[in-house]
């Protein structure tokens, strides 16, 4: 009996691993043909939710969102069966609901596409600064537990930007993608598991 749940555990693991090698793969590649296909957007005057309200992009961007927070769901069911201290993987599962919502709600539908993308910013830097402080169980824990650390300082100082500029997509690219690759990289550790 015990055999076949582990069995089971490690299928679930592997499953929601290469969801997490995918993430920054389909978030990457949806914002980088969005902004190709943007010749308008500067880093420093727009927020990275203005690629989804104009034609090509917005389905580039939107349908991007939705991907990448479908995977991030997925990835943080793995990461709740192997972390010890789940709760900051169950923030990143909130998180992913609220990154769905930045791309069911665009910036057109004003207070629920803030309401979502405010959330997801939020929760996702309280999530890894929970697992930074929480997982420590061996080596790699403790690596991945200090980079999540790291990153949630990252997004922290990064808010600072948000004074400084006209627009908000620096300090939202410096809260998020540092994250991504977070993901990426535990779950290349879940996939191997």
């Amino acid at each position: 009996m015990t055999n076949k749940v582990e069995k089971k555990l490690s299928g679930i693991t592997r499953v929601a691993g290469v969801c997490g090698l995918f993430i920054p793969v389909v978030m990457f590649a949806c914002l980088g043909l969005a902004l190709a296909s943007s010749p308008w957007f500067t880093w420093t005057e727009h927020a990275l939710s203005d690629l989804g309200v104009q034609n090509t992009t917005a389905a580039l961007f939107n349908y991007g969102m939705i991907a990448g927070g479908t995977l991030i769901f997925i990835f943080s069911l793995g990461l709740i069966k192997i972390l010890s201290t789940k709760t900051g993987a169950y923030l990143l599962l909130l998180s992913s609901f609220a990154l769905i919502g930045i791309g069911v709600f665009p910036e057109t539908v004003f207070v629920l596409h803030f309401l979502t993308s405010a959330s997801f910013f939020v929760i996702l830097t309280i999530a890894f600064l929970i697992i930074g402080v929480t997982i420590k169980q061996n080596h790699f824990e403790r690596s991945m537990g200090l980079l999540a650390f790291v990153f949630a300082l990252i997004a922290i100082v990064s808010s600072i930007l948000l004074f400084q500029l006209k627009g908000i997509a620096l300090p939202e690219a410096l809260s998020s993608f540092p994250a991504f690759v977070w993901c990426f990289i535990v779950g290349v550790k879940m996939t191997l598991a």
